[in-house]
Protein backbone atom coordinates (compact mmCIF):
# COMPACT_ATOMS: atom_id res chain seq x y z
CA UNK A 1 0.00 0.00 0.00
CA UNK A 2 1.51 3.27 -1.33
CA UNK A 3 -0.24 6.40 0.59
CA UNK A 4 0.52 9.90 -1.99
CA UNK A 5 -0.41 13.33 -0.04
CA UNK A 6 -1.28 16.75 -3.07
CA UNK A 7 -1.36 20.00 -2.38
CA UNK A 8 -5.10 20.14 -2.07
CA UNK A 9 -5.42 17.28 0.80
CA UNK A 10 -6.18 14.61 -1.39
CA UNK A 11 -5.39 11.32 -0.35
CA UNK A 12 -4.74 8.58 -2.50
CA UNK A 13 -4.33 5.16 -1.88
CA UNK A 14 -3.28 2.13 -4.40
CA UNK A 15 -3.65 -1.85 -3.66
CA UNK A 16 -2.01 -3.53 -6.17
CA UNK A 17 -2.56 -6.99 -7.03
CA UNK A 18 -0.55 -9.68 -9.48
CA UNK A 19 -0.94 -13.15 -10.37
CA UNK A 20 0.48 -14.33 -13.43
CA UNK A 21 0.69 -18.18 -14.78
CA UNK A 22 1.51 -20.53 -17.89
CA UNK A 23 -1.31 -22.69 -19.14
CA UNK A 24 -1.08 -24.77 -22.05
CA UNK A 25 0.22 -22.50 -24.68
CA UNK A 26 -0.80 -19.43 -23.45
CA UNK A 27 0.39 -16.82 -20.95
CA UNK A 28 -2.21 -15.36 -18.73
CA UNK A 29 -1.29 -12.01 -16.17
CA UNK A 30 -3.89 -10.54 -13.85
CA UNK A 31 -3.66 -6.89 -12.13
CA UNK A 32 -5.63 -5.27 -9.74
CA UNK A 33 -5.38 -1.61 -9.16
CA UNK A 34 -7.80 0.28 -6.68
CA UNK A 35 -7.03 3.84 -6.07
CA UNK A 36 -9.25 5.93 -3.63
CA UNK A 37 -9.63 9.73 -3.87
CA UNK A 38 -10.98 11.45 -0.59
CA UNK A 39 -12.19 15.35 -1.18
CA UNK A 40 -14.25 17.05 1.80
CA UNK A 41 -15.21 13.57 3.05
CA UNK A 42 -16.40 12.24 0.49
CA UNK A 43 -14.55 9.05 -1.38
CA UNK A 44 -14.57 8.24 -5.30
CA UNK A 45 -12.72 4.45 -5.89
CA UNK A 46 -11.69 3.58 -8.99
CA UNK A 47 -10.96 0.23 -9.92
CA UNK A 48 -8.96 -0.88 -12.35
CA UNK A 49 -8.92 -5.10 -13.31
CA UNK A 50 -6.12 -6.18 -15.66
CA UNK A 51 -6.11 -8.97 -17.32
CA UNK A 52 -3.28 -9.69 -20.79
CA UNK A 53 -3.90 -13.44 -22.09
CA UNK A 54 -1.19 -14.35 -25.19
CA UNK A 55 -1.75 -17.91 -27.04
CA UNK A 56 -0.08 -19.35 -30.33
CA UNK A 57 -3.52 -20.75 -31.93
CA UNK A 58 -3.89 -24.04 -33.74
CA UNK A 59 -1.78 -23.52 -36.53
CA UNK A 60 1.53 -21.22 -36.18
CA UNK A 61 4.08 -23.23 -33.92
CA UNK A 62 5.66 -20.04 -32.63
CA UNK A 63 4.26 -17.37 -30.60
CA UNK A 64 5.38 -14.34 -32.59
CA UNK A 65 2.73 -11.70 -30.25
CA UNK A 66 3.79 -10.11 -26.91
CA UNK A 67 2.81 -8.01 -24.16
CA UNK A 68 3.74 -6.29 -21.39
CA UNK A 69 2.20 -5.39 -18.41
CA UNK A 70 4.92 -4.89 -16.12
CA UNK A 71 4.31 -0.85 -15.71
CA UNK A 72 1.46 -0.21 -13.07
CA UNK A 73 -1.64 1.55 -15.44
CA UNK A 74 0.49 0.96 -18.85
CA UNK A 75 -0.74 -1.75 -21.20
CA UNK A 76 1.36 -2.93 -24.03
CA UNK A 77 0.72 -5.47 -26.82
CA UNK A 78 3.06 -5.79 -30.44
CA UNK A 79 2.35 -8.96 -32.94
CA UNK A 80 5.45 -9.56 -34.79
CA UNK A 81 6.36 -10.58 -38.20
CA UNK A 82 9.70 -11.59 -40.20
CA UNK A 83 9.78 -15.27 -40.68
CA UNK A 84 9.93 -18.39 -37.88
CA UNK A 85 12.63 -16.15 -35.12
CA UNK A 86 12.25 -12.80 -36.86
CA UNK A 87 8.97 -12.12 -35.86
CA UNK A 88 9.01 -13.21 -32.06
CA UNK A 89 12.47 -11.44 -31.60
CA UNK A 90 11.05 -7.89 -33.45
CA UNK A 91 7.55 -8.28 -30.44
CA UNK A 92 9.70 -8.63 -27.63
CA UNK A 93 12.42 -6.06 -28.22
CA UNK A 94 9.34 -3.76 -28.82
CA UNK A 95 7.54 -4.26 -25.42
CA UNK A 96 10.23 -4.82 -23.58
CA UNK A 97 12.00 -1.55 -25.23
CA UNK A 98 8.80 0.20 -24.66
CA UNK A 99 8.21 -0.76 -21.20
CA UNK A 100 11.97 -0.15 -19.94
CA UNK A 101 11.61 3.74 -21.39
CA UNK A 102 7.93 3.82 -19.39
CA UNK A 103 8.46 2.61 -16.13
CA UNK A 104 11.03 5.09 -15.43
CA UNK A 105 8.57 8.03 -15.82
CA UNK A 106 6.00 9.20 -12.99
CA UNK A 107 2.52 8.34 -13.47
CA UNK A 108 1.43 11.76 -14.85
CA UNK A 109 4.12 11.24 -17.30
CA UNK A 110 2.30 8.71 -19.12
CA UNK A 111 1.14 11.04 -21.46
CA UNK A 112 -0.01 10.27 -25.23
CA UNK A 113 3.50 12.27 -26.07
CA UNK A 114 6.04 9.58 -24.18
CA UNK A 115 3.94 6.69 -25.12
CA UNK A 116 4.60 7.58 -28.62
CA UNK A 117 8.19 7.78 -27.57
CA UNK A 118 7.91 4.53 -26.23
CA UNK A 119 7.47 3.18 -29.84
CA UNK A 120 9.60 5.60 -31.74
CA UNK A 121 12.55 3.85 -29.22
CA UNK A 122 11.27 0.63 -29.62
CA UNK A 123 11.69 1.03 -33.89
CA UNK A 124 15.48 2.53 -33.54
CA UNK A 125 15.56 -1.21 -30.81
CA UNK A 126 14.49 -3.53 -33.70
CA UNK A 127 16.56 -1.14 -36.50
CA UNK A 128 19.66 -1.39 -34.05
CA UNK A 129 19.40 -5.48 -33.76
CA UNK A 130 18.73 -5.93 -37.43
CA UNK A 131 22.41 -4.27 -37.72
CA UNK A 132 23.83 -6.98 -35.62
CA UNK A 133 22.47 -9.56 -37.69
CA UNK A 134 21.56 -9.14 -41.14
CA UNK A 135 19.19 -12.60 -41.21
CA UNK A 136 16.57 -10.63 -39.26
CA UNK A 137 16.52 -7.91 -41.82
CA UNK A 138 12.33 -8.31 -42.30
CA UNK A 139 11.45 -8.56 -39.09
CA UNK A 140 9.02 -5.94 -37.76
CA UNK A 141 5.81 -5.63 -35.58
CA UNK A 142 2.68 -3.68 -34.52
CA UNK A 143 2.19 -2.00 -31.83
CA UNK A 144 0.38 -0.53 -29.21
CA UNK A 145 0.53 1.57 -26.58
CA UNK A 146 -2.05 2.40 -23.45
CA UNK A 147 -2.07 3.97 -20.02
CA UNK A 148 -4.23 5.32 -17.88
CA UNK A 149 -4.05 8.61 -15.53
CA UNK A 150 -6.77 9.52 -13.25
CA UNK A 151 -10.28 9.02 -15.48
CA UNK A 152 -8.06 9.62 -18.76
CA UNK A 153 -6.68 6.70 -21.68
CA UNK A 154 -4.02 7.49 -23.60
CA UNK A 155 -2.76 5.57 -26.77
CA UNK A 156 -0.27 5.30 -29.33
CA UNK A 157 -0.51 2.44 -32.08
CA UNK A 158 1.07 1.38 -35.25
CA UNK A 159 -0.55 -1.54 -37.20
CA UNK A 160 -3.48 -3.21 -37.69
CA UNK A 161 -3.19 -4.12 -34.00
CA UNK A 162 -6.34 -2.77 -32.37
CA UNK A 163 -7.58 -0.63 -29.35
CA UNK A 164 -11.56 -0.90 -28.48
CA UNK A 165 -13.54 0.93 -25.75
CA UNK A 166 -16.86 -0.92 -24.73
CA UNK A 167 -19.12 1.50 -22.73
CA UNK A 168 -23.24 1.37 -22.42
CA UNK A 169 -23.62 -1.77 -24.45
CA UNK A 170 -21.78 -0.13 -27.45
CA UNK A 171 -18.28 -1.10 -28.70
CA UNK A 172 -16.18 1.08 -30.76
CA UNK A 173 -12.95 0.76 -32.59
CA UNK A 174 -10.45 3.36 -31.71
CA UNK A 175 -7.61 2.79 -33.62
CA UNK A 176 -7.38 2.87 -37.04
CA UNK A 177 -5.71 0.08 -39.12
CA UNK A 178 -2.62 0.44 -41.35
CA UNK A 179 -3.16 -2.26 -43.48
CA UNK A 180 -4.08 -2.34 -46.89
CA UNK A 181 -7.48 -3.61 -46.83
CA UNK A 182 -8.44 -0.33 -44.30
CA UNK A 183 -7.29 1.39 -47.71
CA UNK A 184 -9.56 -0.39 -49.57
CA UNK A 185 -12.47 0.58 -46.92
CA UNK A 186 -11.45 4.05 -46.70
CA UNK A 187 -11.52 4.22 -50.84
CA UNK A 188 -15.56 2.58 -50.61
CA UNK A 189 -14.36 -0.31 -52.28
CA UNK A 190 -15.21 -3.23 -50.20
CA UNK A 191 -17.23 -2.98 -46.57
CA UNK A 192 -15.65 -3.97 -43.18
CA UNK A 193 -17.51 -6.96 -43.56
CA UNK A 194 -15.39 -7.88 -46.50
CA UNK A 195 -11.84 -7.07 -44.59
CA UNK A 196 -11.46 -10.22 -42.68
CA UNK A 197 -11.81 -12.25 -46.05
CA UNK A 198 -9.94 -10.46 -48.53
CA UNK A 199 -7.16 -12.35 -49.80
CA UNK A 200 -4.42 -9.42 -48.97
CA UNK A 201 -6.22 -8.96 -45.17
CA UNK A 202 -2.53 -9.17 -43.67
CA UNK A 203 -0.79 -6.83 -45.45
CA UNK A 204 -0.22 -3.98 -43.28
CA UNK A 205 0.98 -0.75 -44.27
CA UNK A 206 3.31 0.21 -41.41
CA UNK A 207 4.91 -1.19 -39.19
CA UNK A 208 7.51 -0.53 -35.86
CA UNK A 209 10.76 -1.41 -37.13
CA UNK A 210 10.90 -1.37 -40.77
CA UNK A 211 12.33 2.26 -41.33
CA UNK A 212 13.76 4.75 -39.12
CA UNK A 213 11.20 7.20 -39.75
CA UNK A 214 7.61 6.27 -38.53
CA UNK A 215 4.60 7.88 -37.89
CA UNK A 216 2.87 7.03 -34.81
CA UNK A 217 -1.03 7.40 -34.44
CA UNK A 218 -2.51 8.86 -30.81
CA UNK A 219 -5.00 10.04 -28.82
CA UNK A 220 -6.67 9.88 -25.58
CA UNK A 221 -10.36 9.45 -24.54
CA UNK A 222 -12.08 10.02 -21.05
CA UNK A 223 -13.03 6.61 -19.48
CA UNK A 224 -16.34 6.58 -18.26
CA UNK A 225 -17.58 4.44 -15.24
CA UNK A 226 -18.15 0.99 -15.95
CA UNK A 227 -15.65 1.13 -19.40
CA UNK A 228 -14.02 -2.20 -20.74
CA UNK A 229 -10.69 -1.42 -22.93
CA UNK A 230 -9.86 -4.11 -25.10
CA UNK A 231 -6.51 -4.33 -26.84
CA UNK A 232 -6.05 -7.65 -29.35
CA UNK A 233 -3.94 -8.28 -32.06
CA UNK A 234 -5.63 -9.66 -35.73
CA UNK A 235 -5.05 -13.29 -34.23
CA UNK A 236 -8.83 -12.62 -32.45
CA UNK A 237 -10.53 -9.81 -34.95
CA UNK A 238 -8.86 -11.71 -38.15
CA UNK A 239 -11.07 -14.80 -36.43
CA UNK A 240 -14.02 -13.22 -34.97
CA UNK A 241 -16.20 -10.04 -35.92
CA UNK A 242 -17.08 -7.07 -33.47
CA UNK A 243 -20.41 -8.36 -33.23
CA UNK A 244 -18.70 -11.96 -32.00
CA UNK A 245 -17.16 -9.28 -29.70
CA UNK A 246 -19.40 -7.24 -28.62
CA UNK A 247 -21.79 -9.70 -27.96
CA UNK A 248 -19.39 -11.83 -25.53
CA UNK A 249 -18.72 -8.74 -24.03
CA UNK A 250 -22.58 -8.21 -23.04
CA UNK A 251 -22.79 -11.37 -21.84
CA UNK A 252 -20.12 -11.27 -19.01
CA UNK A 253 -20.48 -8.79 -16.32
CA UNK A 254 -16.59 -7.40 -15.58
CA UNK A 255 -17.13 -7.20 -11.89
CA UNK A 256 -14.24 -9.55 -10.97
CA UNK A 257 -10.75 -10.77 -11.63
CA UNK A 258 -12.37 -13.95 -11.93
CA UNK A 259 -15.08 -12.21 -14.22
CA UNK A 260 -12.62 -11.05 -15.99
CA UNK A 261 -10.94 -14.54 -16.89
CA UNK A 262 -14.23 -15.97 -17.84
CA UNK A 263 -14.42 -12.87 -20.38
CA UNK A 264 -10.93 -13.67 -21.72
CA UNK A 265 -12.05 -17.70 -21.72
CA UNK A 266 -15.17 -17.02 -24.05
CA UNK A 267 -13.40 -14.69 -26.12
CA UNK A 268 -10.40 -17.32 -27.12
CA UNK A 269 -12.84 -19.97 -27.52
CA UNK A 270 -14.52 -18.01 -30.02
CA UNK A 271 -11.12 -17.31 -31.86
CA UNK A 272 -10.49 -21.11 -31.27
CA UNK A 273 -13.47 -22.33 -32.61
CA UNK A 274 -12.85 -20.26 -35.68
CA UNK A 275 -10.06 -21.54 -36.22
CA UNK A 276 -7.24 -19.92 -34.31
CA UNK A 277 -4.65 -19.52 -37.37
CA UNK A 278 -2.73 -16.83 -35.80
CA UNK A 279 -1.43 -15.98 -32.58
CA UNK A 280 -4.30 -15.12 -30.27
CA UNK A 281 -3.63 -12.20 -27.86
CA UNK A 282 -5.23 -9.74 -25.82
CA UNK A 283 -5.55 -7.16 -22.78
CA UNK A 284 -8.85 -6.44 -21.22
CA UNK A 285 -9.06 -3.27 -18.75
CA UNK A 286 -11.65 -2.74 -17.01
CA UNK A 287 -12.58 0.88 -15.10
CA UNK A 288 -15.08 1.21 -12.47
CA UNK A 289 -15.72 3.98 -10.21
CA UNK A 290 -17.89 4.41 -7.06
CA UNK A 291 -18.98 6.89 -4.65
CA UNK A 292 -18.39 5.58 -1.08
Amino acid sequence: MVLHNDSISEEIVSNVSYESFYLMDCFIIFLGFMHICRKHGQALVSMILTLGDSRTGLVRKVNEDAINLDVENVYILADGMGGYEGGQIASTLAVESAGNFLERLEPAELSESNLKESILLANQAILDRKQDDDQFLSMGTTMIAASVIGDTLNWAHVGDSRLYVWHDNILKQITTDHSFVMELVNEGKISREDMRFHPRKNEITRAVGIEKSLTVDTGHFKLDNDSLVLLCSDGLTGMIDDNVIRSVIADNPRRTQDDLKKLDKDLMEKAYDAGAKDNVSLILVQFTETLE
